[in-house]
């Protein structure tokens, strides 16, 4: 009757193992499910606004830079001149 009993014990607690780790499994699937929707999302939403964002700050770079080149060649400009005067 003991090994009975042990017997039964064991598989109860195969079974309590089997069941958790159904769960676990469960959950993973769960968890890998909302992040490929997350990365989808970000895929499609996300990035296409970043990359406005993106070509929005060159263009205000680039303006930036052409007003910068042209005080440079004032200011070189202006020493010449006055290099010659």
């Amino acid at each position: 009757m003991m090994i009975n009993r042990l017997g039964n014990e064991t598989k109860k607690v195969v079974m309590i193992e089997a069941n958790d780790t159904e769960l676990k499994v469960q959950q993973n699937s769960v968890d890998i499910l909302l992040i490929k929707k997350d990365i989808n999302e970000i895929k499609t939403n996300h990035l296409a606004h970043i990359e406005e964002d993106i070509k929005k700050i060159d263009k205000k770079v680039e303006k930036i830079d052409l007003r910068l080149w042209g005080i440079m060649m004032l200011i070189v400009a202006s020493a010449v001149a006055n290099y010659w005067m």
